[in-house]
Order: structure tokens, then C-alpha cells, then sequence
């Protein structure tokens, strides 16, 4: 068992929590289990949000991005992210209604698909105008699209106008999907292209980890959060920029349920990371992009 936060700590915010499964709401994907599950039931589902908060609260994770991105289990090559607006609104409202329940604890954050074009835009204004959404969660993997596919421009745009976040994975997956469309040099030019637009890259861009620093280091609007890394695992490399270079771009996150909170924050706290590198990586960073929790 992991220990609670030291007493001398600020609380610790989780740029990526995945909404807990509902029973029976999904069958977790056996290529993810075969790779990361370690013995932890919260991936087959049936934890609430009050265990979350539960163990949030006993490691000193003091709040994080919620986040939901709706699809289903396909094969390598068929695409499995729902889509449409009625879909985004229920997911929408369950994200909200989970946010209202623990009020100054979560930002939320949305999954949609870039292939719907301007459609995308639209569901984008409709998450945050009627929703609170601040981040939106882009998976190439699922959609079949590169990040920096013309389709998802829309998406971009509506994104930047506005003023929300997103969330980009990058490297080759967990699940058994094409790892090219997740190219980390692939979000070069959408930064060039929105640079007011905050990008964070997600699970680091293995093995393409030193285009992923390139980005770090080329972009003001570029950022990283270890999500699916366990942190003892983290290239040192990564470990080094946020050190030395940059203490602002990177950010812990758990990925809860794929990885358990307990693992990940108390790797995540023995990282060789000292003063803002440290505070940056373990809080003040995500918080800073993302905004504070309502």
C-alpha cells in the first residue's frame, strides 16, 4: 500500500482520469490487459466515483481531469469511437453530473471525433458553451486518422476559439491499432498552425521520445503528461528536459483505471525531479494549463 501525501506536499492533480466502467459496461480489451493489467480489478469496472474520491483523497490527489472518450472494442483496423451528438451529450452529462457531486475536484474532458469534420466544431461549442468541457481528448488509434489529418482541423479550430485544451495520445498503443497515425512529429505542424491552441501529448511518443522533446522545446503550447507510464519507467531523457530545460511542460497522470492511482503517484513522487520540476510535474503544471477545477 502506498502512503499518504507527506505532510509538507500540495495536493497533487491527475491530468488523466478515465470515468470508472459502469458493470457490464465494457469488456476490458485483452490486448491492454495482456500488456498493463497488474492484478487491478478497477479495470473490469464496478467502482464508483465515490472510491475514487476515496483514494484520491487518501494519496493527496486533491483533483484531475475526468475524462470520458466513448467507443467500443474493434479489430486492429475498424475504428471504434461513437460519435454524434446525442452520444456527446450523454456523456456530457455524466461527466457534469459527476462534477457537480464533488464540486473544486474535476475539469472535464471529452473524446470526439475528428472525422465528423465541422460536425466536430460544433459538438466542441456544444461541450463547452452547455457543459463546462475544457479539454477534448483526440485518439488516432480509434479514429483511423493521423493528429494532423485535414478532418480534424474543424476540430482545432473550434478548440482554440474556445479557449479549450487538447489532448493528443501519441507513440505506439496499448491497444492493437496502427501506431503511425500517433507519430509524435505529426503535431509539429497543427502547433504551427494554432499556436494559441494548448496541446498536451499524451503516453510520451515511445520510441519517437526525442521528437516528443523536440516538440517540448519548439512549441510555447506544446506540453506532456506521463498517462500509461508507469513513472519509474519514464526515459530519462524526459526526466532530464523537465529538469533541466523546462520545468513547466510536464505534467503526472494516472490513467486511472489502466494504472492504479496508488502506483503511479508514489513512482511519480520518487522521480528525481527537485523544486518546480517537481511542484510542476506533480500539479502546478497541469493546473495551470487545464484551469482550476469547478
Amino acid at each position: 500500500m502506498a502512503e499518504k501525501m507527506p505532510s509538507d506536499e500540495a495536493p497533487v492533480f491527475d491530468a488523466w482520469i478515465n470515468l470508472p466502467y459502469l458493470p457490464g459496461e465494457v469488456t476490458p480489451d485483452p490486448s491492454v490487459v495482456a500488456r498493463f493489467k497488474r492484478g487491478n480489478s478497477a479495470y473490469e469496472g464496478g467502482e464508483t466515483m465515490t472510491d475514487v474520491i476515496a483514494e484520491m483523497d487518501r494519496l493527496g490527489i486533491g483533483a484531475g481531469v475526468l475524462t470520458k472518450a466513448p467507443r467500443d472494442i474493434t479489430p486492429p483496423f475498424v475504428h471504434g469511437t461513437k460519435t454524434g451528438e446525442a452520444v456527446l451529450r450523454e456523456t456530457c452529462e455524466r461527466l457534469a453530473g459527476f462534477q457537480a457531486e464533488f464540486p473544486g475536484r474535476f475539469v472535464t474532458s471529452v473524446g470526439i471525433d475528428p472525422r465528423l469534420g465541422y460536425d466536430a466544431a460544433k459538438l466542441v461549442r456544444i461541450a463547452v458553451r452547455e457543459y463546462g468541457v475544457k479539454a477534448f481528448r483526440i485518439i488516432p488509434m480509434f479514429t483511423g486518422i493521423a493528429i494532423d489529418d485535414k478532418l480534424a482541423y474543424p476540430l482545432y479550430t473550434a478548440a482554440c476559439d474556445e479557449g479549450a485544451v487538447v489532448s493528443i495520445n501519441v507513440g505506439v498503443p496499448g491497444p492493437m491499432k496502427p501506431a503511425k497515425l500517433q507519430r509524435t512529429i505529426l503535431v509539429d505542424e497543427v502547433a504551427l498552425a494554432f499556436p494559441e491552441l494548448k496541446i498536451v501529448m499524451s503516453h510520451l511518443g515511445d520510441p519517437w521520445i526525442s521528437e516528443t522533446i523536440a516538440m517540448l522545446i519548439k512549441h510555447p503550447n506544446v506540453f506532456a503528461m506521463t498517462a500509461g507510464w508507469a513513472p519509474k519507467y519514464v526515459p530519462d531523457e524526459v526526466i532530464r528536459f523537465a529538469e533541466r530545460r523546462n520545468r513547466t511542460k510536464l505534467m503526472w497522470a494516472s490513467d486511472y483505471p489502466i494504472l492504479p492511482f496508488a502506483r503511479t503517484i508514489e513512482e511519480g513522487r520518487a522521480l528525481p525531479l527537485t523544486g518546480e520540476a517537481r511542484t510542476g510535474y506533480l500539479g502546478a503544471n497541469a493546473r495551470a494549463v487545464f484551469g482550476e477545477p469547478r
